[in-house]
């Protein structure tokens, strides 16, 4: 498959991935919601407020990844998948010998065109060692050595 193609199957896999993530994050905070505006008349005062404070803490958590991840989508529509590149910079897909990259956000792996990827901001250690670097190039990182094998 050309390099084109492979960026942007992993872009589409990566974007389904934070869909379906915002997704379950706006569902649970309508749970959370609806939990915290629930009967109170079950329980006691104090076992109310003790549980409506934790709610409220889940909820505002809840809510701040929720907005972390709507700023990682922005920036994964601002990626060109039609623009490849040589060396590891921000929008680039890395294969190497130890993993799959995906440079922007950080992203749980995901899969795309049967392979394991994982999305890593430019600030991570691991992309810090491979920034500006190219294909078979060696940099070891954490006692691991990756050979940078493609970048697309």
């Amino acid at each position: 498959m050309d390099r084109i193609a492979t960026k942007r199957a992993v872009l589409k896999a990566a974007r389904t991935r934070m869909h379906d993530t915002a997704a379950e994050l706006r569902a649970r905070i309508e749970e959370l919601r609806s939990v915290t505006l629930g009967d109170d008349n079950a329980e006691s005062a104090s076992q109310t407020e003790s549980r409506r404070g934790g709610d409220l803490d889940l909820l505002n958590s809840t809510g701040t990844q929720l907005e972390h991840l709507l700023l990682d989508i922005e920036r994964l529509e601002s990626i060109d998948p039609e623009a490849t590149m040589n060396s590891v910079q921000f929008g680039a897909v890395v294969h190497t010998n130890e993993r799959n990259l995906l440079i922007g956000f950080s992203l749980e792996e995901f899969d795309a065109l049967g392979r394991r990827y994982l999305g890593v901001t430019p600030k991570a250690p691991l992309v810090q060692a491979l920034h500006g670097r190219k294909e078979g190039e060696e940099v070891a990182v954490n006692g691991l050595a990756y050979v940078l094998l493609e970048i697309c």
